[in-house]
């Protein structure tokens, strides 16, 4: 190894035992075929989606509620009372790791919020992935002055356009 090179290499290898992530992306470019065209730029965007996913479930989970908090609030006898609510369609959720996640947005004030049945039928319409229908109802729009479809709809004034808005999901 020349002596231009040494340092260089001594600074990666110190950043990858510090950087987890710098180290998977090392790994998968010492693991990448040099040969035919492309494949790199398939592990890139692979790589990309996994990190895309991996925020989408941690942002999805942090609006959640997990099952037996869902329970309390909703004072069900078992956690099975509310994934039956979940299997018919009267609330999303989804399993992350050995726990099943309920956004939060679903409740107002200790109970399910009056108007999620129709939020349900509108977004179904468009998606059944619990994750994808979390982000449409928590992603803050301008139209609707910076706040996310979920909080528009619950004030009079931004309702119509959060509820326009819902309804014009895939069209």
């Amino acid at each position: 190894m020349s002596t231009a090179v040494a340092p260089i290499a001594r600074l990666v290898a110190e950043r990858a035992h510090a950087d987890a992530g710098f180290a998977r992306v090392l790994d998968a470019l010492l693991e990448a075929p040099t040969a035919p065209q492309g494949t790199l730029e398939r592990i890139a965007a692979d790589a990309l989606n996994d990190q895309r996913r991996t925020a989408l479930v941690e942002d999805f989970v942090a609006g959640a509620l997990p099952t037996p908090k869902v329970q309390d609030l909703l004072r069900l006898g078992t956690p099975q009372a509310v994934h039956r609510l979940r299997s018919r369609g009267r609330l999303i959720g989804a399993a992350v790791g050995n726990q099943t996640w309920f956004p939060a947005w679903q409740f107002d004030q200790g109970r399910m919020r009056p108007d999620l049945p129709e939020i349900l039928e509108l977004l179904g319409r468009f998606t059944t992935d619990p994750l994808a229908t979390d982000r449409i109802m928590r992603l803050a729009h301008d139209e609707l002055g910076g706040v996310s479809i979920a909080e528009a709809l619950r004030h009079r004034q931004t309702a119509p356009a959060a509820r326009r808005l819902l309804t014009s999901l895939g069209a």
